[in-house]
């Protein structure tokens, strides 16, 4: 009997030596796993109010054309307006004022000869638009419109005005800032006296930013 205790007494002292032997262990923590952490999508409409403005370049041609000036340039406009959602279906309206203006030269034969300006500027629009939104962040729409300008050259100070239509694309950066390009065009009726007048025609190409809220 005093043989199976003392062989019991060897065999525990043998399990314990290890852990003797190796000194202290240190208790194994649970690791957390790593979550990678995925950017917040832009969440929202178009629905809603906007400011904003563009760059443009216009250029107003008379028909019939010969021997006609052609008033173009850069131009800076400001714009606001609306827009409503429905499903994929986004409609607006808004405005838009151009702050410079469109000119040419032409020569008035004489002697000697004279040389003047012909400008269209006060260039204003009001528009609806209608588009087709394929996320929140791309559209692409097209609009309608009703523009009035001013046109002076030498001896003519004359109001035009005429219908506008155009297309474009607008593209969201985050949820209050938008890009938009845009190309116009208007006609702008005739002008000049019924003996002698020509038909007024603008096309603009436009880059702008816009704030929504």
């Amino acid at each position: 009997m005093r043989k199976y205790a003392a062989l019991a007494s060897s065999l525990a002292a043998l399990a314990a030596a290890p852990a003797l032997a190796g000194g202290y262990v240190a208790p194994v923590a649970d690791v957390e796993p790593v979550v990678a952490v995925t950017p917040a999508p832009i969440v929202g409409t178009w629905a809603g109010g906007y400011l904003g403005a563009n760059v443009n370049y216009g250029k107003a041609e008379f028909d019939p054309s010969e021997g006609a000036p052609e008033p173009d340039g850069a131009n800076f406009a400001l714009r606001g307006g609306y827009d409503w959602q429905r499903g994929n279906g986004v409609f607006g309206l808004g405005a838009e004022y151009n702050l410079a203006k469109y000119e040419d030269e032409v020569t008035i034969a004489g002697e000697p000869p004279v040389t003047a300006d012909v400008q269209l500027k006060n260039v204003g629009t009001v528009f609806l638009r209608a588009g087709y939104a394929f996320s929140d962040q791309l559209m692409a729409y097209g609009l309608l419109g009703y523009t009035h300008a001013k046109l002076e050259a030498p001896g003519l100070s004359e109001n035009v005005d005429g219908g506008t239509v155009g297309l474009g694309a607008e593209y969201r950066f985050n949820p209050n800032w938008s890009g938009y390009a845009e190309y116009a065009y208007t006609d702008l009726g005739s002008v000049g006296d019924e003996e002698l007048s020509s038909d007024l025609d603008l096309n603009q190409v436009k880059l702008g930013v816009n704030f929504r809220f």
